[in-house]
């Protein structure tokens, strides 16, 4: 997302997203890019640049002529979604401090989403990518903590349904392996303990004893997972890099397209939920501020069961 330029109107509420919500720069970045987007259609709606003595006489039906705008741009619907989300927040914002006399984007009503369930790999796919050998290449073999180190990462991922952004974060005394917990830092800065599988304790430890012998010292809390080119800075892995091996390893075994970083976090909370863990706890360990996040896996879990049942019941495909 290219950055957009700073404006007086907007500054304070943007100040006040990175201050106090505390909200990761992309989202600012967002936020910027939506508010953006609405000046643009101003200038093109009334001829002339927005102004705060503008915004002032601002009503229902400005908001409606820009829904109807961004949908003859043909724009999507969850596009829209975000970009009102983003007016009403900056609205009420403004209103909160007397500057607005109301919110006008407030009842506006925008598209319904239809509902998007998450896309998560099967237990078998899943247990096939953990365990397999890594891809061999027989002119530059990895060396055995890059080995460890990947095999820690893909454990993690699907043992504590980490974001990638949050696994790259980590450093090592985030861990307690001797309590089998981490410390996370998610979304808005937000911190979480999450418990780490037996397996992912197993799988750190070894890494972590690879590692020290293969490289020298660093500092005590430095980052977790570290690239394989040694120089300046801290070498941290970043997202992309665990992206791509994880796309590597899948094209190796042939599994589905839908095997990502992110979808190892999805089979995490699907393959607890059917196995009977409570939606509430599965909710704090994926740091979802929101109940209604996590409860998408109750519509893919029963998703599963239908198909179970049209496939086995012999009264599932009855027709009079």
């Amino acid at each position: 997302m290219s950055e957009q330029p700073s404006h007086p109107l907007w500054e304070p509420f943007l100040r006040h997203l990175r201050s106090e919500q505390r909200l990761a720069a992309r989202t600012v970045a967002a936020y910027l890019h939506d508010l953006t987007s609405f000046m643009e259609f101003w200038q093109k709606y009334k001829g002339v640049a927005l102004t705060m003595a503008q915004l002032t006489t601002l009503r229902p039906v400005d908001m409606r002529a820009y829904l109807a705008h961004a949908h003859r741009e043909k724009k999507a619907r969850a596009t829209l979604q975000r970009q009102m989300a983003a007016l009403r927040s900056w609205f009420h914002f403004l209103e909160s401090n007397g500057q607005l006399p109301h919110n006008p984007a407030k009842w506006v009503s925008t598209p319904k989403l239809g509902l998007r369930l998450p896309r998560a790999p099967s237990e078998e796919d899943t247990v096939r990518l953990l365990e397999s050998p890594p891809p061999v290449d027989s002119e530059a073999p990895p060396a055995d903590w890059v080995q460890a180190r990947d095999r820690a990462i893909l454990e993690l991922l699907y043992g504590s349904g980490l974001r990638v952004s949050e696994l790259c974060q980590l450093n090592r005394l985030d861990l307690n392996l001797n309590s089998r917990e981490a410390r996370v830092v998610g979304k808005g800065e937000k911190e979480r303990i999450v418990p780490l599988g037996r397996a992912s304790v197993q799988a750190i430890a070894h890494y972590l004893q690879q590692r020290d012998l293969a490289l020298p010292a660093a500092a005590v809390n430095e980052p977790l997972f570290i690239g394989v080119r040694q120089g300046n800075g801290d070498n941290r892995l970043n997202p992309r890099q665990v992206q791509r091996l994880l796309q590597q390893r899948r094209r190796w075994l042939a599994l589905p397209e839908k095997i990502t970083p992110h979808a190892l976090r999805h089979a995490f909370a699907t393959h607890l939920l059917q196995a009977g863990a409570d939606l509430r706890a599965i909710q704090e360990m994926l740091g979802h501020a929101s109940l209604a996040t996590t409860q998408r896996y109750t519509h893919l879990d029963q998703a599963r069961l239908m198909r179970v049942y049209d496939d086995a019941h012999p009264r599932a495909k009855k027709t009079d």
